[in-house]
């Protein structure tokens, strides 16, 4: 560890051993993201959300 750390110091880059990269699949579209924000935060259901959402946070696209 104590390598990794000095070769920091020197200005070296930091590996990329052990980062995971986010694929497609993982990643949730922005308006089921504020939908369940506003779930949680009102307390309505998820298909109310979706519909409120869009008319709070504008549109997605």
């Amino acid at each position: 560890m104590a390598e990794k750390e000095k070769g920091r110091r020197e200005g070296s880059p930091i590996p990329n051993n052990g980062v995971w990269r986010d694929t497609a699949e993982s990643k949730a579209p922005l308006l089921k993201l504020q939908a369940v924000h506003l779930t949680r935060r009102c307390a309505i259901s998820m298909a109310m959300a979706s519909i409120v959402a869009p008319l709070l946070h504008g549109d997605a696209a």
